[in-house]
């Protein structure tokens, strides 16, 4: 089976920490790459999209990380 990772850029390390946790708490896996896999300023999620998810999945997880990522940055 192929799984393609889809990168979501976040920003500062700790915007994806509290993102993670509100992803977390939304029923989103979300995998978090900080530092120092990558830089302090450059952290992200890696999304494994496959075969069976729907449409709606997808929409339902973009929804998801727009607005967990948007309440994230909102508190730095």
């Amino acid at each position: 089976m192929i799984c393609p990772v889809v990168p979501v850029f976040i920003g500062t390390t700790a915007t994806g920490r509290v993102a993670s946790g509100l992803i977390a708490r939304s029923g989103l896996i979300a995998h978090l790459v900080e530092q120092p896999a990558v830089a302090s300023d450059a952290a992200r999620f890696r999304l494994q999209a496959m075969a069976d998810h729907t449409p709606e999945d997808a929409d339902l997880a973009v929804d998801t990380l727009d607005r967990c990522i948007r309440k994230a940055k909102e508190s730095d």
